[in-house]
C-alpha cells in the first residue's frame, strides 16, 4: 500500500508534464501560423492598395479580405502571447478569421472571374491599342480629346481623357462603350502597364485563395487551442483541488476500529460499540420484591 501511494505522485507528475509540453509545442504552432496568415494578410493588403491605384477603371476588392484577415490574425497573435483575456481575444480572432475567408472567397470570384476573365488582352498583344497622354506639364490635370475609333465592322469617335489607354477593337460605336467597360485603362502611364496590371490582378486572386484555405486552417488551430486552455485550467484545478490539505484523509480499517475520524474536524471521537449478542443482560429482580409489604 506505502509503495502504490508513493508511485501514484510520480505517475501523475510525469502525466502532467507531459500535458504541458504538448500544450506548449500546439500553442508554438499555432503561433506560427498565425505570424504566417498575419505576413500574407499584410501583403494582401499592400499589393490589394498597389494594383487598385494603378487605374481609375477597375473596382478591384482584393485588400477588403487582407485587412479583416490582418485584423483577425492581429487578435490570435495577442491571444496566443497574453494570459488575460486569452479566451475573449481568441473568440473575437475566430469570428473576424471566418468573416476574413468569406470576404476572400468573394474576392477571388469577382476579381478573378469577374474582371481577369472580362479583360481581352489580344487587342493589346497585338498592339492595336493607343495611349493618349496630354503632356508632362499637365500630369496633375485631366484633359479630353475626341479622337477617332474604328474596327473592322464599323467607326466612330470617342471620347478619351489624358493618362489613358484605349482599344478601340473592344469599343462598342453602337452603345457607346456601354457593353464593355474595360475598352479603356484610364490612370495608366502606358499601355504596357496594362499588361503588369493584368498579371497583378492575377497574383492578388491567387493570394485570395490561399488565404482563403489558410483562413480555415488557422481558425480550425485557434478553435483547438481555445478549447485546450480551457480544459487544462478545469483539470489543474480539480488536481489541485484533490491534492489539498483540507480533504478528508481515509485510514484503514484495521488500523484503529474503535476510532473513526470525523471529516472536517481535527479531534477523533470514540464510537460505542454495540453490545455483543453472547453477553447476559442483568437478572431482573423477583416478581415478590415489588409487591407490597403486609404484616
Amino acid at each position: 500500500m506505502t509503495a502504490r501511494t508513493q508511485a501514484a505522485p510520480g505517475r501523475d507528475k510525469v502525466l502532467s508534464k507531459s500535458r504541458t509540453t504538448e500544450r506548449v509545442l500546439r500553442v508554438r504552432r499555432a503561433l506560427w501560423l498565425v505570424v504566417s496568415m498575419l505576413g500574407l494578410s499584410l501583403l494582401l493588403v499592400l499589393l490589394g492598395v498597389y494594383t487598385t491605384t494603378r487605374t481609375e477603371s477597375l473596382n478591384l476588392s482584393g485588400y477588403i479580405s487582407g485587412c479583416i484577415l490582418t485584423l483577425g490574425s492581429f487578435l490570435g497573435l495577442l491571444g496566443l502571447c497574453l494570459e488575460e483575456n486569452r479566451r475573449q481575444l481568441l473568440t473575437a480572432a475566430i469570428v473576424f478569421l471566418s468573416v476574413g475567408v468569406i470576404g476572400a472567397f468573394l474576392c477571388v470570384v469577382i476579381d478573378g472571374v469577374w474582371i481577369v476573365f472580362n479583360m481581352d488582352m489580344r487587342p493589346l498583344k497585338a498592339g492595336r491599342c493607343q495611349y493618349y497622354s496630354s503632356g508632362n506639364s499637365y500630369v496633375y490635370e485631366n484633359f479630353y480629346t475626341s479622337v477617332a475609333c474604328w474596327s473592322p465592322k464599323e467607326s466612330c469617335s470617342m471620347t478619351v481623357r489624358s493618362g489613358t489607354c484605349y482599344c478601340c477593337d473592344l469599343y462598342d460605336c453602337a452603345n457607346g462603350g456601354y457593353l464593355n467597360n474595360y475598352y479603356e485603362f484610364v490612370g495608366v502611364k502606358s499601355c504596357e502597364e496594362v499588361f503588369t496590371l493584368y498579371v497583378l490582378i492575377w497574383i492578388l486572386a491567387g493570394l485570395n485563395l490561399a488565404a482563403f484555405f489558410a483562413g480555415i486552417l488557422t481558425t480550425a488551430v485557434l478553435g483547438s487551442v481555445k478549447d485546450l486552455r480551457s480544459s487544462s485550467s478545469v483539470s489543474e484545478s480539480s488536481e489541485s483541488a484533490a491534492s489539498s490539505p483540507t480533504a478528508p484523509l481515509l485510514m484503514e480499517a484495521n488500523t484503529h476500529p474503535a476510532h473513526q475520524l470525523h471529516a472536517g474536524s481535527s479531534m477523533c471521537f470514540p464510537v460505542s460499540s454495540p453490545p455483543h449478542p453472547d453477553s447476559h443482560p442483568p437478572a431482573s429482580p423477583p416478581l415478590t420484591s415489588m409487591l407490597p409489604y403486609s404484616a
